[in-house]
């Protein structure tokens, strides 16, 4: 799918989204049909996105709405499991110290580039020439597109800061100064103008800045995390829009964040598939330590770090993590880059998707809408049941077997059904309550 129709399939879906979020709120039954309506354009446009966008950007987009929509992205926290390290794979060529990599489709063709940070300030350009299942990454070409190099250790990351469908650079650096390098190219040719100073209201901040983008307050423009070498973390919410950014003041260790060991280098992903985006840092001696975000989409609140989770292993000295489906699987991969240069890559084993697991089945629920009694109707055996409000919180849990469901205590709105097999294979419906 090419960039411009990327982006504005991504913008029909936010909307169409967010028209499904109103009329779930309207208790009408009227308005059924227009339910109906939206959600095979909901789920159509997913199919579309799930080729060219990660799920977590995707259950980010969707939010609570996705247990309304029936939509599921794989597997829980407790699956996540991660394979390896391999050492610099698909012809990946080490730096010579300190390896800083991020991610971007900057030729557009459809898979993940690398663009690495190191320890002289220069910026690695490794194209990806192989496939979006199967990547190769032709020789690094250092400093590409006009781009020139910084004070001493590059950290970069990237996003569409101007919303013109081609990716920007930030690159902090080991005084904590941040430069911005706008793409005045295109989203197959990229080209950078000269490097801005610390723009958009950004500080420097101590020694390092490792700068990871991140839309933590789910409102469609992309805030900012920034590690230090003292191990905190200094994060700027973006104030602005998706095309004219600008950042607040910063806070240190919002969320319930607690310092790293020296240092900290922050990356997202949602780990446990609940919607909202998990934070994993490495730090000075090698390790990974995750901070699972126990709020919401819109409202992150992190939990205790745990060190090196999902079967992840320690690297040598000084973890730089990126996550990316290298694979075209589905799920996040990690790729940390290390203190002598090389990169490991653990591939993600979980096994998830975007299509529920159990399709073509008899399985009716009347009425509905329902004011008292659900009567459930199926030929397929089911283990359990379970009703989740407009928000994704669990209401009730019953026996798969049941015929009949008391629902009148239940408050007016949209929930969703999920129907679990003795296989752990499910289906979901949905459910007005009036």
């Amino acid at each position: 799918m090419k960039q411009h129709l990327h982006a504005r399939k991504r913008r029909q879906l936010k909307y169409l989204v967010k028209q499904f979020k109103t009329l779930s709120n309207d208790h009408r039954s009227s308005v059924k049909l227009q339910l109906d309506v939206l959600v095979r354009k909901i789920k159509s446009l997913v199919r579309e996105l799930s080729s060219v966008l990660a799920p977590y950007h995707l259950k980010r987009m969707l939010g609570p709405a996705a247990f309304l929509l029936g939509i599921s992205f794989g597997s829980p926290l407790a699956a996540q499991t991660f394979s390896g390290p391999v050492e610099n794979p698909f012809g990946l060529i080490a730096a010579y110290s300190y390896t800083i990599p991020a991610f971007a489709d900057l030729d557009d063709d459809g898979d993940l580039d690398i663009m690495a940070g190191e320890y002289y300030g220069n910026l690695q350009y490794y194209q990806n020439t192989g496939s979006a299942t199967n990547p190769q990454f032709a020789a690094p070409v250092e400093n590409p597109f006009g781009l020139t190099e910084v004070n001493v250790i590059a950290f970069p990351t990237l996003a569409d800061l101007d919303d013109d469908g081609d990716m920007d650079l930030l690159v902090g650096d080991g005084t904590g100064v941040m430069k911005y390098f706008q793409n005045t190219g295109t989203s197959t040719n990229p080209q950078f103008a000269p490097a801005q100073l610390n723009p958009f209201g950004l500080n420097s901040t101590n020694v390092f800045s490792v700068t990871s983008f991140v839309d933590l307050d789910d409102d469609g423009d992309m805030d900012l995390m920034v590690g230090q070498y003292g191990g905190s973390m200094q994060y700027f919410r973006n104030n602005g829009t998706p095309a004219a950014p600008q950042f607040g003041a910063p806070q240190l260790n919002p969320f319930g964040i607690t310092s790293m060991v020296d240092l900290a280098s922050p990356t997202f992903a949602d780990l446990d598939n609940d919607g909202d985006l998990d934070m994993l840092v490495g730090e000075y001696y090698g390790n990974m330590q995750y901070f699972e975000n126990t709020g919401t989409a819109t409202n992150p609140q992190f939990a205790a770090k745990q060190q090196n989770p999902f079967g992840l292993t320690e690297v040598i000295d000084a973890a730089f993590p990126a996550f990316a489906d290298l694979d075209s699987d589905g799920d996040m991969d990690l790729l940390i880059g290390e203190y002598g240069g090389n990169m490991q890559y653990y591939t993600n084993t979980t096994s998830v998707g975007t299509q529920e697991e159990l399709t073509n089945i008899h399985l009716n629920l009347f009425p509905n809408p329902v004011a008292n009694v659900l009567t459930i109707q199926t030929d397929t055996p089911f283990e359990t049941m379970e009703a989740f409000d407009a928000l994704g919180k669990l209401v009730g849990q019953y026996d798969g077997s049941r015929t009949n469901i008391l629902v009148s205590n239940w408050e007016s709105g949209v929930y969703v059904l999920k129907f679990t097999d003795a296989q752990g294979r499910y289906t979901t419906r949905r459910l007005l309550k009036e």
